[in-house]
């Protein structure tokens, strides 16, 4: 007995041999999630370009508030005064135009490094837009590099590392200023000097105390002073913290 057809002629059974709908999703390409799993281990790519920038402007506000404090207090200072000569007033008054203008080469200095910070962020972030399916090849050949320029100075291969860093044409997308920033704390200790370890510590205080590292008031605790002298711990908290 056959079944009777529907207004639009098709049969009310379908057909099991259908060609499969063409509209449906197909399951995402093997490069393509490889592609993901490659931009989630970007993290500390992004991370340290923006935590040195974040500290940088950090430091200029300080900065800023500080001196111009400063020098609210002084010219409050002199305001109060009844007995200040008129060569006490101007000598006063010149010693704090002096610090004002001291205030300004300070902040242009940070300022330009803010730019060029800012600027590394954009390169870095350019960098990953680039990445895509079509352009694995190139992009994981720069993701090489970088690894090498890394590695190279973790093992305190500086001068290497450099040269592939300009070579390559990639100085925005290493972080070779951070190591840079260690290997002077290391020639310091190496010549006896706890000073640049101390700022630094002091520097990265908030940080040390967040991975329960603390500073002792006169000098380091036995873990702070182990991680300094053993080159690699160094390199390793530096890169973390900055």
């Amino acid at each position: 007995m056959e079944m009777d057809s529907l207004p639009n002629g098709n049969s009310a059974v379908s057909n099991p041999n259908s060609a499969p709908d063409p509209t449906a999703s197909a399951p995402p390409s093997s490069k393509l999630n490889h592609f993901a799993d490659s931009v989630k281990l970007e993290h500390q790519f992004l991370r340290v370009p923006f935590e040195h920038y974040k500290k940088t402007i950090r430091t200029n506000h300080r900065v800023f508030e500080k001196e111009v404090s400063a020098v609210i207090s002084g010219v409050a200072e002199a305001a109060d005064r009844n007995d200040m000569s008129r060569d006490e007033a101007v000598s006063h008054l010149s010693s704090l135009v002096s610090r004002l203008q001291g205030l300004k080469r300070k902040l242009e200095e940070g300022s330009r490094v803010e730019h060029l910070q800012a600027q590394r962020c954009r390169a870095r972030l350019n960098h990953l837009e680039l990445a895509d399916a079509e352009n694995m090849f190139e992009w994981n050949n720069m993701k090489v590099k970088r690894i090498l320029v890394d590695y190279m100075l973790r093992m305190s291969y500086y001068d290497t590392a450099l040269k592939l860093a300009e070579s390559s044409n990639m100085q925005d997308l290493v972080d070779i200023e951070v190591f840079q920033e260690a290997k002077k704390v290391i020639d310091a200790l190496q010549n006896k000097e706890v000073t640049p370890a101390l700022v630094w510590c002091a520097e990265n205080k908030s940080r040390l105390k967040k991975f329960k590292v603390y500073t002792l008031s006169h000098g380091f605790s036995a873990s702070v002073t182990e991680l300094i002298y053993r080159h690699p711990a160094l390199h390793q908290i530096n890169h973390m913290l900055q």
